[in-house]
């Protein structure tokens, strides 16, 4: 059994569970390794959400169109229906309706049923409403946090993916090119790496007044000597998600940009220091949030998330959070700082919690100047 499935029955069970109906593509992906198909929405040729059905005997089945059943899982018993059709009509709805009762009827689901709350849907309903029901993620997010082995390799070659970005951004950033020419050829450095397409999201923006906002896809902006950029990059891979952020400026930096610059990668350098099991997250927050304040600049951004089959996943590192850091937990720490004036700038990276501190997973190197 797949340590990912296994922890998945853990969470069932601390939730009081004995059959999880899980709904969301990044917790199908997670408990039985079916990645799903995100970068053009939800299928048009889909009745519904993927769905997996996992019991606390270690039964788990998927039911999927018949447009997604190659993609690998561990599943047991893979139920797919007719969505997409040219020849005939199809009931889409009713189609992916018997196929996920049929699963149910075939596991046998009963008893306490656990769902994700915040993707499952109306249309399931009647196959559990007769049975009580939990939710599954105060349980589910906390299995996840800790991450096995083999998703650790599998963030780290998502992370390699991101620096391969990243380093792309410094060699494709140039005076006179479009936001959007960058970052296409951003995109294809990624994508070349990884020998296929990928799901990527993030942050292309640059001047003055768009860093200081810090978040925004490219756009037709034709960046000029003296501009900020900011460069933040999300590349799925293999159901799996790296992030990175870079700042520099086009040409020599201006001295206001280097003090922003210093501050940022000074936070950076303290978070990479201080992360290590035992570190109350609520306290790396604040620890970085000071050391940006202390030098009289604003701090609007969390200071980080941690990061799986979502690109966002708890705990984030924000100063409300009294959860401490866990040793195999794969963060995001991302310090900011920014003067309206002068622009914004946020540097990242991708860190992995060992025994008695933390591995860098991300291999490019920041730098002030393109």
């Amino acid at each position: 059994m797949d340590e990912r499935l296994a922890k998945t029955i853990e969470a069932l069970k601390a939730s009081g569970a004995d059959w999880g109906l899980i709904t969301s593509p990044d917790g199908v992906a997670y408990a039985t390794g079916h990645v799903t198909s995100i970068e053009a929405g939800p299928s048009p040729f889909a009745g519904g959400p993927c769905l997996a059905i996992i019991g606390t005997g270690g039964q788990c089945g998927l039911v999927v169109t018949n447009l997604e059943a190659g993609p690998p899982s561990w599943a047991d018993r893979i139920v797919t229906y007719e969505g997409f059709s040219y020849k005939q009509p199809t009931d889409i709805f009713t189609n992916y309706w018997k196929a996920a009762a049929q699963l149910a009827r075939e596991l046998g689901l009963g008893g306490v049923i656990a769902i994700e709350e915040q993707s499952f849907p109306l249309s399931l309903l009647p196959l559990i409403e007769r049975f009580s029901r939990v939710s599954i993620e105060p349980a589910f997010k906390r299995e996840r946090a800790i991450k096995t082995g083999a998703e650790i390799e599998l963030l780290r070659e998502a992370a390699l993916t991101a620096s391969v970005g990243q380093r792309a951004f410094l060699e494709a950033a140039r005076a006179g090119r479009s936001e959007l020419e960058i970052f296409a050829d951003i995109r294809l450095a990624m994508e070349s790496r990884a020998g296929e397409r990928l799901p990527v999201t993030g942050d292309l923006i640059s001047g003055r007044e768009r860093t200081s906002a810090f978040m925004g896809w490219p756009g037709n902006r034709r960046v000029a000597a003296g501009d900020p950029l900011i460069c933040d990059l999300a590349p799925r891979l293999k159901g799996y998600w790296g992030d990175s952020c870079a700042s520099a400026m086009i040409g020599a930096p201006s001295p206001g940009f280097l003090k922003l610059y210093s501050v940022a990668k000074s936070a950076l350098a303290l978070a990479a220091e201080t992360v290590r099991p035992g570190i109350v997250i609520g306290e790396l927050d604040r620890s970085l949030q000071d050391h940006v304040g202390r030098h009289g600049y604003s701090y609007a951004h969390h200071s980080g998330h941690s990061i799986g089959t979502s690109v966002h996943e708890w705990p984030r590192i924000v100063a409300y959070e009294q959860e401490p850091l866990k040793k195999d937990m794969v963060v995001m720490v991302e310090p900011t700082a920014f003067d309206p004036e002068i622009g914004g700038v946020r540097l990242e990276f991708m860190l992995h919690v060992t025994d008695n501190g933390c591995e860098i997973l991300t291999d490019f190197a920041h730098q002030p100047e393109i």
